[in-house]
Order: structure tokens, then C-alpha cells, then sequence
């Protein structure tokens, strides 16, 4: 297969009047936008894809009969977030999370109440601020856990089981959920590193396609191209696929960290010591999620409007902590629930037989015993997905916030890297890997 080489005019090839082509590598959110922006200064570009259909870890599903995300789910802030514009040019309606009412349920499936919860929350806050307090003075990093097992054991004795197992599930909630990993690996060094975006996190009711449907529109993306080797040279930069070669002037490579790490690809020359190093110190967090349809949203009681349901009393890697429910965003009776590190990866082996046993005892015990059985379920398994193996990336213990800037370095001006792992600012999120395509098309442009 033969490369169309058309002109590709950066700021200063334009004056030159020099041609050049781009490859780009991999479908995802941050490869569209790398493309659309270089498509849009007039760049040749072709993107190649190793799976059947682009979006890489956005990924919608319409068995339900609506659109539901199996991978990104959520705009998380929504002011100064790239992506809230974006959803407004693609005719993308939103809907506001933070306006919908949460309610946890402890152990015998009763609803926390109001100041129990409260309590939990000062609780947690105060954990918080012992942990940014000791991490302040870290020579060595250790775990997140190091620090809490502790101090939940001292709430424990404090104020007993109910209010540890309250705070317990707010730790797993705001951190290991958040990340997709468990407590025990997440780095302390590195807690709160990152950056946000203020504001509510946001759904998308027709869910992310149609954004990265918008990005890619006239491009010219190539699927089912598994890159095997990537060839730099002095001219230019080689590229081969399970059936195809390529060539071009430059290369953005945005494979997952996941793929990254495990060296299937041949680099010619070897990526350099310092960038191998980064890729072995960050790891790839698992989130997956279980989507449930029922006959009617039993969860919506009168006087409830409810969004979110936190099982506290979660105990093993069969029961779901996490549900959100989507009855007011799709009108559908859909709600799904999230797991993340070490359970999600359990979880996943379990067969859905015992995955629907598991979540109907934890309604039942909430709603009653006429709770129904779902109509249909759908589950994710991303940690043993071929073409990302995880969700996105954290920091491990003894791993680098700088390991993300690592990544993110091009080689000779020939090889660049873009995607949520190289975005020290916004790793793990859509728009840390949309940010991280543009930041790639503008290097590449300011050439």
C-alpha cells in the first residue's frame, strides 16, 4: 500500500515550500485531534488504527437501545475544558451529575443518613490533610495506604465499625476509583499532583461518538493496521503494520501506555534509556464497568431523584461499590456500576450469572425483594483488552510525576507521543489526551 504524499506545511516549510507527510498511530481522542488540526493547516496526514473502528478507549454500545459509554463516560470540569466546546460543535447535549442526589447504604442496605455521612466526610477530609501533611515530608514515597490503614483503625476504634466502613468506602471512592488502582500501589510522593478543571462532570446523553465522529470527518484513517515497527532515519520515519508499510516525514505515536509497556513494537533505533525507564515506572489502572437494564427504574421513589448509590457495604470483588444511574439522561431503566484495581480485574473473571446474583442482592436488600431481574446486562474487561490492556495510567509507588513529561519528549523531531500518559497535567482524562494531540499538531506545526 502506497503512501499518498500530499503537502503538509508547517510555519517555516510553508516559506520553503517543502512537502511532508504525517503518520499518525492510533484512532483515539488524542490522535483526531492531532490529525484534525494538522488536516486543518493543510497537512497530509493518515492515521492508522489496530482495531475495526476508531475511538480507541471510547467505545459506545446501542444494545440497550440508547447509546451508553463503555469506556469514557464523563466531561470532568467544565470550565476552561476543551471538551465542553467540543460537545457544543458536535450538537452534543450534556447532562449535570452534580445535580442529582447520592445516597450510600451501610451494611443491612439502609440509607446513611445526613449526618452520619457528614461525619464521614470530616472524617475523610481530615485523612486527607494527614496524608498531603506526611507526604510534605517524604524522603522514601511509600503507599497511600500506609497512611490510612491507620487512621481508619483509629476512626474505627473511635466511633466504631459503621463510621470506618463509611470512611473506608469514601477513600476507595475518591482515590482508588478515581484512578483505577488500589491504595496500596497509588504513589503518596505524588498524590494531588495533577490538575483539574473546576466545575460539575458532565454525561453525554448520546454519548462521546459523536464527538470523535466530528474529529475524525474526512480523514484518512486506515483500520485494522497493528503497528509491529516503527524505523526512524535521517529522511524520515518507517512505519510497518500486520499488513501494510508506511512512510512519512514524521510520526505521532499515541498507543496506550498499556501497549507502550510491553515492547510488542520494534523501535529502530531503541527508544532511549530515559523514556524505557518512564514506561516501566507508570502503571495502567483498570476501570471497568457493568451496564444493568431493568424493566423500570425501581430506584426513582418518591421524593428521589437519584443518580448515585454507594454501596458501603461492599465487601469482596463480587459486589459492585459504585452505581450511577441513567434513567434521567437516556429514559432509559439503565444504571451501571464501577470497579477499579485489583477487584475490577477479579471481578471480570467472575461469569455474569454471579455478577447479576451479586448486584439484584444488593438492590433487594435496598429496595425490597420485588426488585426485577435485568432485561440485559453488558460488562467491560479492559485490563485483557489487546489494544489497551488497562484504562490509563497512575502513578505507582516509586514512580515520577515527571515520568509523564518523559513520554511526552520527541526523538530527533521525527518521533512524537501523545495521549492522557503524556500529560503530566491531566493524566487519566479525555481531555488530558485531547490537550496532549493539540500540544503534538502545534509542535509539529512550530517546526
Amino acid at each position: 500500500m502506497q503512501l499518498l504524499l500530499c503537502s503538509c506545511f508547517s510555519k517555516s516549510a510553508r516559506a520553503g515550500n517543502n512537502k511532508e507527510h504525517v503518520l499518525i498511530i492510533g484512532a483515539g481522542i488524542s490522535g483526531l485531534a492531532a490529525a484534525r488540526t494538522l488536516v486543518d493547516q493543510g497537512c497530509s496526514v493518515t492515521v492508522l488504527e489496530a482495531r475495526n473502528v476508531i475511538g480507541g478507549r471510547i467505545r459506545s454500545d446501542n444494545s440497550f437501545g440508547v447509546p451508553i459509554d463503555l469506556g469514557a463516560s464523563f466531561i470532568h470540569g467544565t470550565r476552561g475544558n476543551p471538551l465542553v466546546e467540543l460537545a457544543s460543535r458536535y450538537g452534543v447535549e450534556t447532562y449535570n451529575t452534580d445535580r442529582d442526589k447520592e445516597y450510600l447504604v451501610d451494611a443491612r442496605g439502609r440509607f446513611v443518613s445526613s449526618r452520619s455521612l457528614k461525619q464521614a466526610q470530616g472524617e475523610y477530609n481530615r485523612i486527607f490533610a494527614k496524608l498531603l501533611s506526611v507526604q510534605e515530608d517524604l524522603v522514601n514515597d511509600q503507599s497511600i495506604q500506609s497512611v490510612t490503614a491507620s487512621l481508619v483503625r483509629a476512626v474505627r476504634a473511635r466511633n466504631g465499625s459503621a463510621s470506618a466502613d463509611l470512611l473506608r468506602f469514601l477513600l476507595q471512592s475518591d482515590l482508588a476509583i478515581e484512578f483505577g488502582a488500589d491504595l496500596k500501589e497509588m504513589s503518596l510522593l505524588y498524590l494531588d499532583h495533577d490538575e483539574e478543571f473546576s466545575g460539575p462532570d458532565l454525561l453525554l446523553k448520546t454519548g462521546y461518538m459523536p464527538i470523535v465522529n466530528g474529529l475524525a470527518r474526512n480523514l484518512d484513517i486506515r483500520l485494522n493496521q497493528l503497528v509491529t515497527g516503527i524505523e526512524q532515519s535521517g529522511s524520515g520515519v518507517a512505519v510497518a503494520t500486520s499488513s501494510a508499510n508506511y512512510s512519512a516525514d514524521r510520526v505521532i505515536i499515541t498507543l496506550p501506555l498499556g501497549i507502550l509497556k510491553r515492547s510488542d513494537i520494534l523501535f529502530s533505533p531503541a527508544l532511549p534509556a530515559k523514556k524505557l525507564a518512564a514506561l516501566a515506572r507508570l502503571r495502567m489502572g483498570v476501570l471497568d464497568k457493568t451496564y444493568f437494564k431493568f424493566p423500570s427504574a425501581f430506584w426513582q421513589k418518591a421524593g428521589m431523584n437519584v443518580g448515585y448509590i454507594g454501596n458501603v457495604a461492599a465487601r469482596t470483588a463480587l459486589d459492585i461499590p459504585e452505581y450511577y444511574t441513567l434513567d434521567r439522561v437516556t429514559k432509559s431503566p439503565i444504571l451501571f456500576g464501577f470497579t477499579a484495581g485489583t477487584m475490577a480485574r477479579q471481578f471480570a473473571t467472575f461469569d455474569t450469572s454471579a455478577v447479576v446474583a451479586s448486584t439484584l442482592k444488593t438492590f433487594r436488600r435496598i429496595y425490597g425483594p420485588t426488585v426485577p431481574e435485568p432485561e440485559a446486562v453488558l460488562r467491560t474487561s479492559w485490563a485483557s483488552d489487546p489494544f489497551s490492556y488497562g484504562s490509563y495510567s497512575f502513578i505507582p509507588v516509586n514512580g515520577r510525576a515527571e515520568d509523564y513529561q518523559t513520554l511526552a519528549e520527541p526523538i530527533n523531531n521525527r518521533i512524537f507521543f501523545a495521549g492522557e500518559a503524556t500529560n503530566r497535567s491531566y493524566p487519566g482524562t479525555v481531555h488530558g489526551a485531547y490537550l496532549s494531540g493539540l500540544r503534538e499538531a502545534e509542535r509539529i506545526l512550530s517546526l
